[in-house]
C-alpha cells in the first residue's frame, strides 16, 4: 500500500467544503494540476482553425441512453506530423471508444464532451449528457467548459509572446516589471512559470480561514496580490517544486503590467483572435457567455447539485478560461505543430514543453514541469499533458506527441475524472489493456447489519470518516465534506456511487470492526476505527 504524501487543497469556493486525498505522489501530480476543490474523499486521479462536423445525432429527452452526440471530425490539415504515422484512430479504435464512453456515461459519473484528433489524419469528437439539466440542453462539441487550470499554458504562451517582442525576460527577477513585489529582487518570471518561487498558495484555507467567504466575493488583480504578497516565502527561489495557483496570478500581474492592457483583451488580441478561437475566451464577471455549460456536482441516485457560486474575477491567469474540446484540440496541435509562428515562435513553443523541474524526485523522477505544461511518460510513450479544476468543471488535456495524438477530456460534473478516461482513452488507441467503466451491482442486506459499522475511522491525522446509519443507509462523510451513501456488494464490501470508491470493513476474529480500506483507481487506504 502506498504512503500518504500529502493532503491537497486547492479551491473553496462553496458550501461543500471537500478534500482530495493523495496516495502516494504519482496520484498527487494527477490531481494538483487543477484549480480547483473536489466533492469526494480519495479522488485520485487536470482553437478555431479550420470547421468541424454537425452533430449526426440529436438531443431526444426521452432517451434513456447518456449518449447524445457523435460528430466524426475531418480537420483541415494543420499538422506537419509525418504522413507515414501509423494510423491509430481506426474503425476498430474507434468502436472501443465509443464503447467505452458509453459505458462510463450510462455510469452516471460524466457529463461533457471529448475529442480525439491525431495530427492530419481526423479525429473524433462524442459528448455526453447535459450543459443544462433544468433546460434540458445538451453537450455537444462546441459547449463551452470551464478549463480551471489548462488556462495555465495559455498564460505562459502570453508571457513567452512578451519575451519574443522583447517587452520581457523571463530570467529578470519580478521586481523588473513590478518594482514594489516584496522579494521581487528574488523571484523570478522563471520561477512563476515553473512553481518554483515559494509563494504561499493564495487559496489555502489554513492560511486564509475566511477563504470559502471570500471567494463568493469579486476581486480586483491588485486585491488577490495583496492577499499573498507581504507572506513569507515558503522556501527559496528555485529550490523545488510546488505546485502554486499565487505564482500565475501574480504572471497575469506581469501580464497586465507590461502589455498595459487587461489579461483578458491581451489574449483576445494576441492569442484567441489571431487562431481563430471564437468560442475561447477569459470569463468576466457577470457576463453572458452564450452555450456555456452549468457546473454540477453528483451526489447519487441521480441526484445532482448546482456548482454553488464562486466569483470568476477569483481565479485570473491560473483558471479563468473557458472552451471547448474542438478548440483545445486545434490548440493543442498548434503547440506542437510549426504553424502560426506569428502567434509564437518554435522555439518558444519548445521551451514551454522542456521539461525544466522535477515534480517529484523520489517517487517520479521522470515527471517534470515545462511553462504551464506536465511532462511524463505514460504507456512508455512521452506525454505533455495538464488537468484542471473549477468548481463544476474538470478537465484534462493531452499530447502524445512522437503520435501526434491529442486527447481532450470537459466535463460539467466537479467530482468526474477526466484524467482516468483520458488515460483509458490513450490505452485503447495504442492497443494497450484497459477496463470498461461498470458500476457494481448493489445487494440487499438488513440495515441492522450496518450498526456494526457505525462510528469514526481515522483516514489521515488531520482527517475523519464517520460512518452512520440514516434511513436504512450506510453513509460515510469525511471532515468537512458532504455525507453520500455506500452501496452494499457484500457484508462487509461497499461503493460510492458518486465515483470509484469502493469501501471494506475489517473484522477481528472476535467480530469487532477494526477499520476500514478505502479503495481508489488502484490505490487503497487503511482507516482504524477510534470511536464507536
Amino acid at each position: 500500500m502506498t504512503n500518504v504524501i500529502d493532503l491537497v487543497t486547492c479551491l473553496y469556493g462553496r458550501q461543500l467544503m471537500s478534500v482530495v486525498i493523495v496516495w502516494g505522489q504519482s496520484r498527487f501530480r494527477e490531481m494538483m494540476c487543477s484549480f480547483s476543490k473536489f466533492f469526494l474523499i480519495g479522488l485520485l486521479a487536470d482553437i478555431a482553425l479550420s470547421p468541424t462536423g454537425k452533430a449526426a445525432q440529436a438531443f431526444d429527452a426521452n432517451q434513456s441512453l447518456r449518449f447524445f452526440n457523435k460528430q466524426e471530425v475531418r480537420m483541415t490539415a494543420i499538422s506537419t506530423a509525418n504522413s507515414s504515422t501509423e494510423q491509430l484512430l481506426t474503425a476498430e479504435t474507434v468502436a472501443k471508444i465509443d464503447a467505452y464512453l458509453d459505458a462510463y456515461a450510462q455510469t452516471g459519473k460524466f457529463s461533457g464532451s471529448v475529442t480525439i484528433t491525431q495530427g492530419q489524419i481526423g479525429g473524433m469528437t462524442r459528448s455526453y449528457d447535459l450543459a443544462n439539466r433544468e433546460h434540458q440542453v445538451a453537450n455537444t462539441g462546441t459547449t463551452k467548459f470551464r478549463i480551471g487550470s489548462v488556462t495555465k499554458q495559455f498564460t505562459a504562451v502570453a508571457i513567452l509572446q512578451l519575451q519574443e517582442k522583447g517587452l520581457l525576460d523571463v530570467q529578470a527577477p519580478v521586481s523588473t516589471y513590478l518594482p514594489d513585489y516584496p522579494n521581487g529582487d528574488l523571484i523570478t518570471v522563471h520561477h512563476l512559470l515553473t512553481h518554483t518561487a515559494g509563494i504561499p498558495e493564495y487559496l489555502d484555507p489554513e492560511v486564509f480561514p475566511d477563504l470559502a467567504e471570500w471567494m463568493r466575493l469579486s476581486s480586483s488583480l491588485d486585491q488577490l496580490v495583496d492577499r499573498f504578497k507581504d507572506l513569507p516565502l515558503e522556501f527559496e527561489p528555485g529550490e523545488k517544486f510546488k505546485y502554486s495557483n499565487s505564482g500565475y496570478v501574480l504572471l497575469t500581474q506581469i501580464i497586465e503590467t507590461v502589455a498595459e492592457q487587461p489579461y483578458a483583451e491581451y489574449l483576445q488580441a494576441n492569442v484567441f483572435d489571431p487562431l481563430g478561437m471564437k468560442n475561447t475566451g477569459y470569463e468576466v464577471p457577470q457576463t453572458v457567455i452564450s452555450n456555456l455549460a452549468q457546473g454540477y456536482l453528483f451526489i447519487g441516485k441521480e441526484t445532482y447539485l448546482q456548482a454553488s457560486p464562486f466569483d470568476m474575477s477569483i481565479p485570473q491567469g491560473a483558471g479563468g478560461l473557458y472552451s471547448t474540446v474542438e478548440e483545445l484540440a486545434n490548440w493543442n496541435r498548434f503547440l506542437h505543430e510549426d504553424e502560426y509562428p506569428a502567434v509564437l515562435r518554435k522555439t518558444a513553443k519548445a521551451m514551454m514543453m522542456t521539461p525544466i523541474v522535477q515534480m517529484e524526485p523520489e517517487e517520479s523522477p521522470d515527471t517534470f514541469y515545462g511553462y504551464g505544461l506536465v511532462i511524463d511518460n505514460h504507456l512508455g510513450r512521452q506525454r505533455v499533458h495538464h488537468n484542471g479544476g473549477i468548481s463544476g468543471f474538470a478537465s484534462s488535456l493531452a499530447r502524445y506527441p512522437d503520435e501526434a495524438l491529442t486527447i481532450v477530456v470537459l466535463s460539467n460534473f466537479e467530482t468526474a475524472l477526466p484524467s482516468r478516461i483520458m488515460k483509458d482513452l490513450a490505452a485503447i488507441a495504442f492497443g494497450e489493456p484497459y477496463e470498461i467503466p461498470t458500476q457494481p451491482e448493489a445487494i440487499t442486506l438488513d440495515p441492522a447489519i450496518y450498526e456494526k459499522y457505525a462510528g469514526t475511522y481515522q483516514l489521515l491525522p488531520a482527517m475523519q470518516i464517520t460512518i452512520r446509519v440514516e434511513d436504512g443507509e450506510l453513509t460515510a462523510q469525511a471532515t468537512g465534506q458532504n455525507s453520500f451513501v455506500l452501496y452494499p456488494t457484500s457484508e462487509t464490501d461497499f461503493f460510492a456511487e458518486v465515483a470509484d470508491i469502493t469501501v471494506t470493513f475489517s473484522l477481528s476474529k472476535a467480530g469487532t470492526i477494526e477499520g476500514l480500506t478505502l479503495r481508489q483507481m488502484g490505490q487503497e487506504l487503511f482507516a482504524p476505527k477510534i470511536e464507536e
